[in-house]
């Protein structure tokens, strides 16, 4: 379970393709737009790197690792997918060349596909039917 002071939820896009470690663990990189920033300036998206660790000893960590694992070895979660990410904030830290590094990364405890602004419910002109069923049909329903 996720400390609630350590807590976070970023909607983004995937810039880098997932890389995969031994099955085990999604690396990725999301860009996040910031609320509220104005076009044309500098200072319009963050990027950060993050991670979720699909499995343990014992197999998937659980049922949202599976449904992201098979996801990714499909080609579906890839540059360009949007995801709804609730994570953790962690501090990694090494050593490397005599010299102390770190860098703060996000730890995913579950990741989802983010919905598209109006996708839900939205109706077609002409017929003014509800196009619902199109957009279920990109976006999985279970995870």
């Amino acid at each position: 379970m996720i400390d609630p002071r350590n807590l976070l939820n970023l909607t983004g896009g995937v810039v880098t393709d997932v890389e995969l470690v031994n099955d085990k663990i999604a690396k990725f990189r999301l860009a996040v737009d910031y609320a509220g920033s104005e076009k044309g300036s500098d200072n319009t998206s963050g990027y950060f790197d993050v991670v979720y660790y699909l499995k343990d000893q014992s197999g998937f960590t659980s049922k949202n690792a599976t449904f992201i694992h098979g996801q990714v070895k499909a080609d579906k979660i890839k540059k360009g997918a949007k995801l709804q990410i609730v994570g953790r904030l962690v501090q990694e830290r090494w050593k490397q060349d005599d010299q102390n590094k770190n860098r703060v990364v996000v730890v995913a405890e579950h990741i989802s596909y983010a919905a598209t602004a109006g996708a839900q419910g939205a109706k077609t002109a002409s017929t003014g039917t509800s196009s619902e069923t199109e957009t279920q049909n990109s976006v999985p329903d279970s995870f």
